[in-house]
């Protein structure tokens, strides 16, 4: 299966589940959209502290889900609220010239990591019911935000290197661009 194929509509009937597995999403699309996506490698300071608060407040989401009690709702359970994941990630980015410039690897790596929490829950037997996570599915979206923080420690304890003989052609500053010198 290819990485694109997972961006679509998911069936669900957790809805506190679905809030979260879009908002680990959207979490992803964040990421991909960063400035320093357009960063040969690395992440700036507040890329990294914006990525941290996501997964703190994933974390916190997920076990106040896993917390509550499954409810008892025959009537009313077959309700449908669907997980639109259907928006491709931005796999580039658009620097000030409106040059289209290749998001970083690690970047990349977040961006994805969200997104395979985000489906991860939304594949989960959880998704059926009418709320609350099952354990094996909380520990599973514990593991998955756990890696996305691990990757953080990973790519903070780098520097952002300087190859400016693998920048884009055509994305420094010129008149050509129409920008001001």
């Amino acid at each position: 299966m290819a990485f694109s194929e997972l961006f679509k509509s998911y069936p669900n009937r957790n809805m506190e589940l679905r809030a979260i597995s879009k908002q680990m999403y959207e979490f992803g699309k964040t990421i991909a959209r960063e400035p320093s996506a357009a960063h040969s490698s690395g992440l700036d300071v507040h890329a990294i502290k914006r990525q941290r608060e996501y997964v703190e407040h994933a974390l916190k989401q997920v076990a106040a889900l896993a917390a509550k009690p499954i409810p008892d709702l025959p009537a009313t359970h077959p309700l449908q609220y669907p997980i639109n994941l259907e928006i491709v990630y931005t796999q580039f980015v658009e620097d000030v010239n409106g040059q289209n410039v290749p998001l970083n690897e690690m970047t990349e790596m977040l961006a994805q990591s969200w997104m395979i929490a985000a489906v991860e829950l939304a594949k989960s037997q959880s998704a059926s019911l009418a709320g609350a996570l099952v354990t094996f599915d909380n520990e599973r979206a514990i593991n998955n935000l756990n890696v996305i923080s691990k990757l953080l420690d990973e790519i903070e304890a780098r520097p952002v290197l300087d190859l400016p003989e693998t920048s884009m052609p055509g994305a420094e500053l010129t008149n050509e661009y129409g920008a001001m010198s």
